[in-house]
This record gives structure tokens, sequence and C-alpha cells, in this order.
């Protein structure tokens, strides 16, 4: 029986979805628990105690991971792919890549309700709803079934998804497949449905087209935006004092299981590993960085002979893997975190209060109304305060 299953330890369960996919006799579906969370529940009589469900779970057995090659500083050259993307547009330039040689391409897009899901996109069209960052909790659907499917018939398949979602796609394939690349991220933990949806609906007009990293207002950041419903307008918001970016980056809102992740780190399962390379230009000037600098690791022979397909459409170069862990330390460091004292109370809240009551008691950034009033400042405005504050 899954781990979970048998304790009902929420830390023992990444919520990949491959034991769903994998049970040939349908016994198992994901349930969202109190906080959003999905997690597997087991209907008894279906089960045939096959285990092919403890078999390709992740966290029972992770998949073998491999020593990186190399890290790259690297930067899109296309300016409107660059534009859309959160960092450097690494995920553009290697989809469009698989898609113009006939594969396919599975990544995450917002459904109809805003929900994060899975999808699989054969055309350049389709990959431009994959682009960028989605931080919460998204479902795997049937993507690991379908994307079998693909390579069985032999085509190349791109599969984009958090380490443990890569995971999950691994074991349930159950061998190697030359035709499969791999490419996960440095993943800092995912907040549920519920949370996002309870901060969602706290805004003065309920978000739709959210990003998380909009380049529109101040180029490769934090900066968060959503049209308003009526889609006239694009509300800007800075990370800083942005509540839900404030309770994800501080590990507030993470899945139990995301504090003793067993796939981040410098060793990885995946062919490609990609993150922002913030603090490039401490190291390195090679790149302007106003558009984005994504650090670009290279985990397997197979992903590095890839890249000879895309790199004429890319600005890189070879980086120092320590560069990108002073400001990435994930990059080199798969350190166990402590839950923080605060995430269950912020869950339980969100639950009874809402999240405007949340946001007030424990999602506030020191010095917050100073910082609110800096931001509401015209870019111009701040340019020659900072001007005049270095002399």
């Amino acid at each position: 029986m899954l781990n979970y299953l048998a304790t009902q330890d929420e830390s023992k369960c990444c919520g990949c979805g491959a034991c769903v996919e994998i049970c040939p006799q349908k016994a198992l579906s994901m349930k969202p628990n109190k906080e959003g969370f999905q997690y597997p529940a087991l209907d008894v009589d279906c089960c045939v105690d096959c285990k092919l469900c403890e078999k390709v779970c992740p966290e029972m057995n992770p998949p073998q991971k491999a020593e990186p090659l190399d890290i790259y500083a690297l930067q899109s050259k296309n300016a409107e792919e660059l534009f859309e993307s959160s960092s450097g547009g690494a995920f553009r330039l290697v989809a469009d890549s698989v898609i113009q040689q006939g594969g396919a391409v599975v990544g995450c897009v917002w459904n109809e309700k805003m929900e994060p899901v899975l999808t699989i996109a054969d055309s350049l069209d389709g990959l431009r709803p994959m682009q960028g960052s989605k931080y919460l909790s998204s479902s795997t659907e049937h993507t690991y079934s379908q994307t079998k499917k693909l390579l069985d018939a032999g085509r190349m398949v791109l599969f984009t998804g958090t380490p443990c979602q890569c995971a999950g796609l691994l074991n349930f394939l159950r061998k190697p497949y030359d035709n499969l690349l791999t490419m996960d991220f440095l993943c800092h933990g995912v907040p549920s449905q519920m949370a996002f949806d309870s901060y969602r609906k706290s805004l003065k007009s309920l978000a739709e087209d959210y990003r998380f990293r909009d380049k529109g207002k101040h180029g490769w950041g934090h900066t968060s935006s959503y049209l308003t419903k009526s889609g006239k307008k694009r509300i800007y918001s800075e990370g800083s004092i942005n509540s839900y970016d404030y309770g994800f980056l501080n590990g507030y809102l993470s899945r139990y299981s995301c504090y003793t992740c067993k796939f981040r780190g410098r060793i990885r399962a995946t062919d490609y590993t990609v993150c922002d390379f913030w603090g490039y230009q401490r190291f390195y000037d090679e790149i302007e960085t106003y558009s984005g600098v994504s650090a670009f690791q290279v985990n397997t022979q197979k992903g590095k002979e890839f890249m000879t397909r895309f790199e004429q459409n890319a600005r890189y170069h070879i980086a120092k893997r320590e560069d990108v862990a002073v400001e990435n330390p994930a990059i080199l460091h798969s350190h166990k975190e402590n839950v923080p004292e605060l995430r269950k109370t912020i869950y339980q809240q969100i639950q009874t209060d809402g999240w405007a009551v949340v946001e007030k008691k424990y999602l506030r950034c020191k010095h917050f109304y100073l910082k609110k009033l800096w931001y509401a400042l015209p870019d111009g405005v701040t340019r020659k305060i900072k001007k005049m504050a270095k002399g």
C-alpha cells in the first residue's frame, strides 16, 4: 500500500498522480483535502493489491538521478517569446525545436476556471499558454498515459513540470525512451488551489489572465499582474508587497511534502533544469538583464546533444554553478526545511476568515506601507530619487 494511504501522513505524498494513472482497476482517484491539496483516495472494493501504485510512487521509489554536466547563462534571441517568458525563455527554445521536428510538448496552462493543468501541445501556437510561472499546485490529469502513447508511436516528447511531476512520469513509463526529453525547474514549493482562489477573491476585481511574473512594467523581476474581469485594465503588483507572493516565497503556503522534497538539489533525474539567474550582472556582462536571463543546467548527454538543435537561437555562455547558487542556492543544495509555525494557522484562517484577514495578520512585509507608496510613484520619479541617493 502507498505510504500515504497506510499512514495518512500528508508529507508522504507529492500529489504527482502517477499512482492514479497506473492503476488498472481505477481504484485510486485524486481528492482535495481541507487545504485544497490533492491526495489519492482508495476504493478498497476495486483494489486487487497489484502494488503498481507503490512501484510508480516517486516518494517511495525516487527515479535514478545523474550528476549534472554543464550550466549556462541563456537568453532567447526571439524578443516576443522572451517578453512572454518569466526569465530568459529557456522553455520556448527547447519546446520550439521539439515542435519543429514533429514532436509534442507537455506543459502547464490555465484552464477556464483559472486552475493550472498539464496539457499537450503539438503546434507553436499551443506553447504560448504554457509560458510563464504558475505558483501553485497543478493537475497532471491524463498526461502521463497520453505521453506514453506518443512515445510508443515514435513521437518526440518534451515533458515539463515540477521535479516531482517529472519523477512521477519517469516512474510511470517504467522504461527509458530515447525520444523523451524532460525539463524541471528549481521549485520553491507549491501552494494549493484553495489558497490561490481565496487570494483571487480578495482582489478588487476578480483576476483574469493572472501572470505571476510580468515584464510589462519593470522588466525581469517579481511584478505580477492580472486583467480585471471586464478585460479593460491590467493591474500590476510588486512581489515584495503582494501577499500571495510573500506567503509563497516564505514557505507559508507549501504542500507538506515540499518541506522534505526528495527531488530538489544539484543531482537531477531530468535532462534539463531551469531557473532564474538572479544576480547575473554581479558575475558576467555578456547578456543584458532587463529582459531576463535563465540559468540552464544540462543534466544528461541526451540533453547536451539536443542543445545543438536550438543553440543558434540563443545568447548563451558557460557559467559557474556557484554563481547561480548565490541567489538560487537550491541549484546546489537539497536541504530539508522546517514547516513554518504559521503555516497551519494560515490555512485554517483562509478557510474560516478569508484571504483579506489572513493578509493583514500574517502576509505583509516589513515597511509594507512605505513600499506600497514607493511603488505607486511614477517610474521617472523613482529613478530621480535613486540617482539623487547615489549622489
